[in-house]
């Protein structure tokens, strides 16, 4: 279960006013929101990634263009997702 915290902060800065994700998890790792547990975190980015991944497959299936590019940008959407997960536990 996502935090609902979390998850209003992500629609304001992501969705509302479209900050790109790496800064969303920068802020959150500066403390900027407040204090979260690190797994509680973590969980949250792999929720939106899994939520991404999800949308990707279903493009996939309703369009022939989406489906020759869905691997690839599933992998690099996983691959993106290290990368915040790895530089966020970065101390």
């Amino acid at each position: 279960m996502m935090s609902e915290r979390l998850w209003e902060i992500y629609e304001q800065m992501c969705q509302v006013e479209m900050k790109p994700l790496p800064e969303f998890v920068h802020r959150l790792k500066m403390g900027e929101f407040g204090d979260f547990e690190r797994a509680d975190i973590v969980a949250f980015l792999r929720e939106i990634e899994a939520g991404m991944v999800s949308n990707i497959q279903t493009k996939a299936m309703e369009h022939q263009r989406y489906a020759e590019l869905a691997d690839e940008v599933s992998e690099e959407t996983h691959s993106m997702f290290e990368e915040l997960i790895e530089d966020f536990e970065r101390h």
